[in-house]
């Protein structure tokens, strides 16, 4: 049997597809491109709905195959894709996946689907997400934030570094919100429960390398930076999305902090020498060309290793859907392109 796997989005669908791959391999299915496959299996990302357009799309042209959609998938988009034909299933419930596929060994297959085998490897500390940007559907696809286990995650981080893994990503849609389960004793430390969580992962024997995102500027604590700073084994790198360099558009995006307060941060990264990344997005309802004129001059000040930059593509089911589209493509490219340019520089 043929497949082809289809990730669109964020680092969680990436972890995911690591998984899948892995799976579908060791149960002897083969990845070929899409026009050979039998079984098309797509981690889909909600967020913009230019990425819902492009499945929809698709699904036009594959009505001919099994087709699986997993990742964020809001209700109305769940309906929409099963009257295309296509098969919503959650990556955790391997018994609906491996009777969709005709998988006939599940348990051996939903094994396989918890190991996973990759150079790299990226462990999630918490799912969904409390602080409703008015431009994103995660809360409403993920739900409210869950924090795993301390102790699973210090479990789960060993057994991959007893496979020789080196390069380990923290996954969570604000990690420096994490919060230990109560029943953990941190003892005297007044330190952030995310700062605890680095310290001992930091603290395991072993050959490797931390990394974690996303971060929230709002929760950018100074021992979270201090910690990222002071340890030998943590990246020296933070991702701190930006989204726009205009207090009017940020709080419009419903973002709680204002650009003082992120040059603040920014400032403090690099005081500590540590580099830095961010989002951003162009073409947000009412960004007029000086608000776009400020977030330019975020870039020339903050120096940013990488910045991913996104066009906005309203989202029906947030808030900022009821403010339309009223910056065309045409200008969203353009400031696309002026971006990309500063950090090519």
């Amino acid at each position: 049997m043929k497949y082809y796997l289809w990730i669109i989005g964020c680092q969680y669908n990436e972890w995911d597809g690591a998984r899948i791959r892995f799976a579908l391999d060791k149960s002897g299915l083969i990845e070929v491109k899409p026009e050979d496959a039998d079984i098309i299996i797509i981690l889909a990302c909600t967020v913009r709905q230019t990425a819902v357009n492009r499945i929809y799309g698709k699904l036009k042209h594959w009505n001919d195959k099994k087709i699986i959609i997993s990742g964020c998938v809001l209700k109305a988009d769940k309906t929409k894709f099963e009257d295309k034909g296509a098969k919503v299933i959650n990556w955790t419930d391997a018994k609906k996946i491996s009777d969709f596929i005709g998988i006939k060994d599940r348990k051996k297959f939903e094994k396989l689907l918890n190991q996973g085998n990759t150079s790299s490897a990226y462990i999630p500390i918490m799912t969904g997400c409390n602080n409703f940007c008015s431009y994103c559907a995660v809360p409403y696809t993920r739900g409210r934030e869950v924090s795993r286990d301390f102790e699973d995650i210090i479990k789960e981080f060993k057994e991959l570094v007893n496979k020789g893994i080196k390069n380990i990503m923290l996954l969570g849609q604000n990690v420096n919100s994490y919060k230990i389960n109560q029943n953990f004793n941190k003892g005297k430390s007044n330190k952030s429960d995310f700062a605890i969580l680095l310290e001992k992962l930091n603290s395991i024997k072993g050959n490797f390398e931390i990394s974690f995102t996303s971060n929230h500027p709002k929760d950018m604590s100074d021992d979270i930076i201090e910690t990222v700073a002071s340890l030998p084994k943590i990246k020296k790198e933070i991702h701190l999305p930006l989204q726009s360099g205009s207090d009017k558009i940020l709080k419009a995006m419903n973002r709680p902090y204002t650009v003082k307060k992120y040059l603040e941060i920014a400032n403090k990264l690099r005081l500590k020498n540590l580099d830095i990344t961010t989002d951003v997005i162009v073409g947000f309802p009412g960004e007029t060309e000086k608000d776009f004129q400020k977030t330019i001059e975020i870039f020339k000040k903050v120096q940013y290793k990488q910045a991913y930059i996104n066009k906005y593509s309203p989202r029906k089911g947030t808030a900022a859907y009821a403010l339309g589209d009223p910056i065309s493509w045409k200008e969203k490219q353009r400031r696309w392109h002026i971006l990309n340019e500063h950090i090519r520089r």
